[in-house]
């Protein structure tokens, strides 16, 4: 399938669904990096305040990646249905989902001490982790990692053409003050769900 049949699918699908995905997929990108920002913004030079913020996306970031990833499966399959509690299935995982999200974050960070590129190849390698870790929990974090690596075997290109092609949408947003990330982040991850469920058949 093509990219821009892809996005097709992903407006599709989230036709008559927006609200419960900007709510939804809002919480979680405000756990992810919402809050870090914010702090950051208002202590620039460091502090307790930007410590708060590290501490909230290191440990729940992983959870709510598994939650976001949960939430946008279930709106892709048409005979599931998502909910806002989907962000919460890590809960019972959330040692693993920690130990992944550090894991993932950290090997990118230092591939990308040495260039930008060999962390966006990294950063590429790993995309699909969570979403395999959310269709099945019992799998391990090296696990997880290893199928990911081997299903993106690829589609590496594929996908990092799929993300720019969101960078229009994303200056979009910048001249709205911030306002269209609420309705450009739920499209975006929709069809990062799409392009999982197709490269991993």
């Amino acid at each position: 399938m093509k990219i821009s049949e892809l996005k097709r699918k992903s407006k599709k699908q989230l036709k008559g669904k927006w609200g419960i995905a900007i709510t939804t997929l809002f919480v979680s990108l405000i756990i992810i990096s919402g809050f870090y920002v914010a702090m950051k913004l208002l202590q620039p030079d460091g502090g307790l305040l930007t410590a708060i913020g590290e501490c909230v996306s290191v440990f729940l970031g992983g959870m709510a990646t598994l939650g976001t990833c949960k939430f946008v499966l279930n709106l892709a399959f048409s005979n599931n249905e998502e909910k806002f509690n989907d962000l919460f299935v890590g809960i019972n995982i959330y040692f693993k989902t920690l130990g992944l999200w550090i894991l993932i974050n950290l090997t990118i960070s230092i591939a990308t001490m040495f260039l930008i590129i060999p962390g966006i190849i990294v950063s590429l390698m790993f995309s699909q982790a969570f979403f395999i870790l959310c269709e099945d929990n019992n799998k391990s974090i090296i696990e997880c990692l290893k199928q990911s690596l081997s299903i993106m075997r690829g589609y590496k290109i594929r996908l990092l053409l799929l993300e720019l092609s969101f960078v229009g949408w994303w200056i979009m947003s910048i001249l709205t003050f911030g306002i269209g990330v609420l309705w450009i982040y739920p499209y975006q991850q929709v069809t990062r769900a799409n392009f999982y469920l197709e490269i991993k058949k």
